[in-house]
């Protein structure tokens, strides 16, 4: 049932799309020869709804988005370095040296320091758990999984006493986008030792921030009448008033996906969705499972090196932060051996709502969230719950 998941294991919708409406279409990225992260992403923008030539807007769109897909590539993603655009990936190949940063790629690393997350550090770590999700047998994979193989597992404890202290590995962040990688001599000779050649990857994370960064490229073009959606769980709205963002809300019971309940949303700006399963366009890269069902995710803990998922689906929304604001407000949450359901409540306030699945309910933070089409197929079938508003007591 996993494998019937597809593309559209995380279903984005928009009001004319679903009623077929004339106008909105998927625009595909052109072809290049260069870095891009189009390939992850969808893009749904509803042609001529401002009154201009569908076809021209649409020759138009295509060029930019592929355009902007290419720089949102070099600015966030390690495998790239390009004398142009100066990424996140240059830090790599220059360690403690100073270097300067496009301002895009200089404010995600703010971001990230601000919320206090350090898993772009767990570079080695996520390699590690790369090689694990391209296995092909369950016997090859645990060989590389550390909740079932020792050896492994002291392994990933040898690089997390490293990637989790800032005393080996910090990144220094000064005026003038200037931004320092800071390795320490002793994690310098262990990444010899080891083989370890990059220090800091956003993995995951990464499309969290292309998504915002495309978003805001193609709006600011005055291309606002859609919105772009990628497996890892991020979707972000191009702003226009009609594009109403929906979502479903799937759970995982051992081998089985159920299609829990979908959502309704309304004009947000962003939704991310955290989940156990591989869904959307090249997300089986991020995810193994073996044959009785267990899962092993990219959501690593910097605390020990390990995977974790509190629940299996959580989906944050907010009419007006980013997806990488609402990813990094709601991320420690997922990452619990227990899902902290008031914490994350209290935490996010007015700015998020979120709901999740959990034992057949679909539980609703506030309001702005609505529960459409429950499960109920005679088999398996869920409720929904709206939880009671934030205390200081909780």
């Amino acid at each position: 049932m996993l494998a019937a998941v597809g593309i559209f294991a995380l279903v984005w919708a928009v009001n004319g799309l679903l009623t077929k409406e004339p106008g909105w279409t998927e625009i595909e990225a052109g072809g290049t020869d260069e870095p891009t992260c189009a390939g992850d992403f969808v893009l749904y923008y509803n042609a001529g709804a401002d009154g201009s030539s569908a076809t021209e807007q649409i020759r138009n769109l295509t060029k930019l988005y592929t355009d902007v897909s290419v720089q949102a590539e070099k600015l966030f993603s390690v495998s790239t370095n390009d004398e142009e655009i100066h990424g996140v990936g240059l830090l790599n190949s220059n360690v403690n040296k100073p270097v300067v940063l496009d301002r895009e790629a200089y404010e995600a690393l703010a971001m990230l320091q601000k919320a206090k997350s350090r898993e772009i550090f767990l570079a080695p770590v996520y390699e590690q758990y790369t090689t694990l999700f391209f296995c092909t047998t369950d016997e090859e994979a645990e060989t590389l999984d550390p909740t079932v193989n020792e050896q492994q597992r002291e392994i990933i404890a040898e690089m997390v006493a490293f990637t989790s202290d800032p005393n080996h590995i910090e990144i220094l962040l000064e005026e003038g986008n200037r931004a320092t990688l800071h390795v320490s001599d002793e994690y310098l000779a262990y990444a010899r030792e080891n083989g370890i050649q990059s220090f800091v990857d956003l993995f995951w994370m990464k499309n969290a921030f292309a998504a915002d960064y495309m978003a805001e490229k193609l709006s600011a073009e005055g291309y606002r009448d859609g919105y772009l959606s990628c497996g890892e769980g991020f979707t972000r709205s191009l702003g226009g008033k009609d594009v109403l963002l929906n979502s479903t809300v799937y759970d995982r019971v051992g081998k089985d996906i159920y299609k829990a309940a979908a959502l309704q949303m309304g004009a947000v700006k962003s939704v991310v969705v955290f989940h156990d399963y591989p869904s959307g366009k090249n997300n089986d890269r991020l995810y193994y499972q073996y044959a009785d069902g267990r899962m092993v995710t990219p959501y690593i803990s910097v605390s020990d090196g390990l995977c974790r998922a509190s629940v299996s689906n959580l989906t944050v929304c907010s009419a007006g932060e980013s997806c990488a604001a609402a990813m990094l407000a709601a991320k420690n949450a997922y990452f619990s051996k227990d899902f902290p359901a008031q914490k994350l409540q209290k935490k996010l306030g007015d700015r998020y709502s979120f709901a999740y699945a959990k034992d057949g309910t679909v539980y609703l933070s506030s309001s702005e969230i609505n529960v459409e089409n429950l499960l109920n197929d005679g088999v398996i079938s869920y409720t929904a719950k709206r939880m009671e508003p934030a205390s200081d007591s909780n």
